[in-house]
């Protein structure tokens, strides 16, 4: 790992990986459509062996690939919406039947990806 080969201090830290559903939402046509990893972004994403869901969030992909707002906290839906006290909506059930039904509508640009977000422990061996 990078921060035991620095001797970084990663005690105070807490470390996240997200998952993306493999359907984007397409406000304007109202459906779901699949997309895929953008091929020139080379990636070896490994899986952590020990991961806690914390929640899931919904951002635009406005300028594709790269996300864009989430709309929970920089649209403040979370003041409009039941979030955790992570600021993210407990279900994937949820973050999906919202968006369908229009929810996040005219948040920002679109089309819009649901990200699983878990807490990973501080591995400093």
């Amino acid at each position: 790992m990078l921060a035991k080969e620095h001797n970084i201090n990663l005690s105070d830290t807490k470390l996240f990986y997200y998952e993306v559903y493999e359907y984007q939402y397409d406000e304007i046509r109202s459906n779901w459509e699949p997309f895929e990893p953008e091929p020139l972004m080379v990636t070896d994403v490994q899986i952590p062996e020990e991961k806690t869901l914390e929640g899931y969030d919904v951002v635009s992909i406005f300028i594709s690939p790269a996300p864009g707002c989430s709309y929970l906290s920089c649209n403040n839906m979370a003041a409009e919406i039941s979030v955790n006290r992570h600021c993210l909506i407990p279900t994937f059930e949820e973050a999906k039947s919202l968006l369908t039904q229009g929810v996040f509508d005219n948040c920002e640009p679109g089309p819009s990806r649901i990200f699983a977000v878990y807490s990973v422990p501080v591995d400093m061996e």
